[in-house]
């Protein structure tokens, strides 16, 4: 408990600084109230939107007003005092709650990374452990060599290929579609589920981080096998399977767990460009509307959101050490 305390006091630590550098980011952005109303309009319309929105407070305020709104204990929408939903205001173009807004979104973007992340674990932990069998086969060489390529190609140029290869050219084949969201509403069936949109986004998230596990998995796993204690279990006649699942897979995974927890989290911010791409309406694409008009009430939200999950990823990270690996918890 004192260890889960010590990393939750941390992470609140981390997540009051990400927020506080971002207000201070977004107060010298000038006059948003005058950028959206336009020239030309009336200084009392323009007047009125600073108001309704706190712009015409000095900063030290709207900053504590910010932070106010965040603490989930206060004055209720009743007029009575206790536990309340965060309040992250309002959007400047639709009008509407961040907080109703970014939960719309965001299960989109889960179900992506998680799908992405899911594949390039999976796949990424078997490859590497069946390169650390047989490290010097001309078949690893290719394999790591197309992992660097992976790793060194950026999401929106891997998105465009894979969308134009896959659900233009093989389309024939694939029946994959090149763009379309999780949610399609049918003339007759009304809304329903298009997971079949899901396969070409998630796929193109997944490679950069299956090209990184893959050559972590590889590398752990090589130092695990040559460890004295593999050497003991293969002299007391354990089989090859046992120790491949029981020694060293399990010992081999503390690395591998800190780049996915790593790429989970950076996935629900750095899934703009994919979810531009594929038309997939998750928070991804959001920020970049909210950006691309000048939105700041969603950007921030989607920013603290994104904020809160990823602190509380790597606390989740840090327990899960303590189980897989022994020395962890003893230290």
């Amino acid at each position: 408990m004192r260890f889960l305390v010590k990393r939750l006091v941390q992470g609140f630590g981390v997540l009051l600084g990400t927020l506080t550098l971002v207000f201070i980011i977004f107060s010298w952005v000038p006059d948003p109230a005058r950028e959206l109303a336009g020239q030309t309009e009336r200084e009392s319309v323009v007047q009125s939107f600073r108001t309704k929105h706190g712009l015409d407070l000095p900063t030290h305020s709207r900053y504590l007003n910010f932070l106010g709104d965040l603490i989930p204990i206060g004055p209720r929408s009743d007029g009575s005092f206790g536990l309340r939903s965060p309040d992250l205001g309002t959007s400047y173009i639709t009008d509407r709650p961040v907080i109703d807004t970014v939960r719309d979104a965001i299960p989109a973007t889960l179900i992506l990374a998680c799908v992405a992340m899911l594949f390039a674990t999976v796949f990424g932990i078997a490859i590497g452990l069946a390169l650390a069998l047989s490290p010097s086969s001309r078949l690893g060489e290719v394999v790591l060599s197309i992992c660097a390529l992976g790793m060194s190609a950026p999401s929106f140029v891997v998105a465009i290929i894979v969308a134009w290869l896959f659900g233009y050219v093989l389309h024939s084949y694939t029946g994959l579609s090149m763009t379309g969201g999780m949610i399609i509403v049918d003339p007759f069936e009304g809304p329903r589920l298009a997971w079949s949109h899901l396969i070409l986004p998630a796929f193109t998230l997944g490679i950069r981080p299956l090209a990184v596990i893959i050559q972590l998995s590889r590398n752990s796993a090589l130092d695990v096998l040559a460890a004295p204690y593999i050497r003991t279990a293969r002299s007391k006649g354990l089989s090859s399977t046992r120790i491949l699942f029981k020694h060293v897979l399990r010992n081999s995974l503390n690395p591998v767990l800190t780049a996915t927890s790593g790429w989970f989290a950076s996935m629900l911010a750095g899934a703009v460009f994919v979810e531009f791409v594929f038309g997939w309406k998750g928070m991804g694409l959001l920020m970049f509307s909210a950006l691309e008009r000048g939105d700041l009430p969603i950007v921030m939200g989607c920013t603290l959101v994104i904020a809160t999950i990823f602190v509380l990823v790597n606390v989740v990270v840090d327990v899960l050490y303590g189980v897989l690996d022994p020395r962890v918890s003893h230290d």
